[in-house]
């Protein structure tokens, strides 16, 4: 089992959507970032016309392959959302994957976030305040 949450998506271009989103300590970045299909960066008005400051990157991938994506800086805010809190406000850029078809937080958005993950196989991860006191389910 792996760790899906609920997040919010505000992009610089005033659109929000709700979509499930990925917990992966191996998407390892500089900055909050969150990769999102095409689709979505579409329905945040992302995309086709693309911000002021986005260009393609390389990005290396875990089995050592590269791929090109588009990156956009600073051009969402991510939330998580819970039954009972909401937790982000995070500024974060985005990665545009034509081939993806599931979001994925990377490490540096999850520590912002404050997610701590309690146990991978099992789906349980918690707030960092939340630490010792709270286990929550993967989605």
């Amino acid at each position: 089992m792996a760790i899906r949450l609920r997040i919010k998506l505000s992009s610089i271009m005033g659109k929000t959507t709700i979509i499930k989103a990925l917990v992966t300590a191996g998407y390892e970045t500089q900055e909050p970032e969150i990769l999102l299909p095409r689709t979505v960066a579409e329905d945040l008005d992302l995309m086709p016309k693309l911000p002021s400051g986005s260009e393609v990157r390389d990005y290396v991938l875990a089995d050592g392959t590269t791929t090109r994506l588009i990156l956009i800086p600073n051009a969402v805010q991510v939330w998580v959302l819970e039954n009972d809190r909401e937790v982000g406000g995070v500024t974060a850029h985005v990665a545009v994957s034509d081939k993806a078809d599931e979001a994925l937080l990377s490490d540096k958005l999850i520590s912002r976030l404050g997610i701590v993950l309690l146990d991978i196989g099992e789906g349980l991860w918690c707030f960092k305040d939340e630490l010792g006191r709270v286990s929550r389910k993967s989605l």
